[in-house]
């Protein structure tokens, strides 16, 4: 398209000639004529006054090391994303239901609703305006989702969950399967009835093979925003707060309490009931075990704050050689010992 009409679409101040023709978005590094690039800050100085692209996402400060069109954004990365999703729109069917989908007569589905083949959608579901849920998906009963609701094949929604609006959940997920609570009677396990529910609030994306346990009594609460990878699993009466974001193998046991913008990398785990505050950062592979206090970095397992972690794995390298180092000093006073005849120095 003409940078103009993206500009437009972008209501983004554009620097530069609007005629120039976009065919697509590239990385920065490989910018060539006709393409979009973004330099976000300052250490990308070099590289965009490098760059062949026809146009550059910049913040105002950088828009003079541009050797191209510019379009001044004061969140370069958000607006690139954008214009991803301009020249590579979502796929979406079209609206209709296949004809394989088996819906219970008293389901509702809103306007402009996709069903895809091989879906089977329970008694009592109420689903929203322009939903689309993708070949193989099964609702169970009473669950209730709401507009712009997106479902990928292969997702399993148990009974009674509640899901928000413009909520995506990718392929393979679980939502609403039973919590993992048990207790032992007379030299068994006995499977503690979970009869809470799932609720999933607006603006939320659970990836591929995530799973989300039901409650045991009451509800298991994804909040507004809250984005989660691949491989997530999040364990009864959980709560994740507000636009916090979990990377791929995150575990939480059950009843543990998360704040708002918290951010967890690959791998980390929690024990039950543990409290993290508001914009905790977890580094891969931190093992949460109790209480960590809004606005902080934690890593290791168990966790400690960052800075005493950081130390912990410069030391860990060195810890041969210093066992060696111990040991030599032991022997020395052991023979010191021996040349006094064992008295006490």
């Amino acid at each position: 398209m003409k940078l103009k009409q993206l500009a437009d679409t972008l209501k983004l101040e554009l620097r530069g000639d609007g005629a120039a023709e976009i065919s697509m978005p590239a990385p920065i590094e490989a910018g060539a004529p006709g393409t979009i690039v973004f330099a976000a800050g300052p250490r990308y100085a070099a590289a965009l006054r490098a760059t062949k692209a026809s146009c550059a996402i910049v913040p105002e400060s950088l828009a003079g090391d541009a050797p191209c069109a510019t379009l001044i954004s004061a969140n370069p990365y958000a607006d690139f994303a954008r214009v991803l999703e301009v020249f590579f729109p979502p796929y979406r069917p079209p609206a209709g239901i296949d004809p394989s989908a088996r819906i219970a007569p008293d389901a509702k589905l809103g306007a402009g609703a996709s069903v895809g083949a091989g879906v089977s959608i329970a008694a009592g579901t109420v689903i929203g305006r322009n939903a689309v849920v993708h070949p193989n998906v099964t609702i169970y009963p009473n669950v209730r989702a709401g507009d712009d609701f997106v479902c990928h094949s292969g997702v399993s929604i148990r009974e009674g969950v509640v899901i928000g609006n413009r909520v995506t959940i990718l392929n393979g997920a679980v939502i609403g399967a039973e919590g993992f609570g048990f207790v032992e009677h007379q030299g068994a396990l006995v499977r503690i009835p979970q009869v809470g529910t799932v609720i999933i609030e607006d603006d939320v994306e659970i990836g591929a093979n995530t799973t989300i346990a039901r409650a045991t009594m009451g509800a298991t609460l994804v909040r507004r925003g809250v984005k989660l990878d691949n491989l997530v699993h999040i364990g009864h009466n959980c709560e994740v707060g507000e636009y916090s974001r979990f990377a791929a193998q995150v575990g939480l046991a059950g009843s543990v309490k998360v704040g708002r913008w918290c951010q967890f990398g690959g791998q980390v785990g929690t024990a039950d009931h543990a409290a993290i505050g508001d914009r905790v950062l977890a580094i891969g592979q931190t093992g949460i075990h109790n209480e960590v206090k809004s606005d902080t970095i934690i890593g290791g397992a168990p966790q400690v704050e960052f800075r005493k972690y950081r130390r912990y794995v410069a030391v860990l390298p060195r810890l041969p050689e210093m066992l060696r180092r111990i040991r030599a000093i032991e022997q020395q006073l052991e023979l010191r010992r021996d040349a006094s005849g064992g008295g006490n120095e």
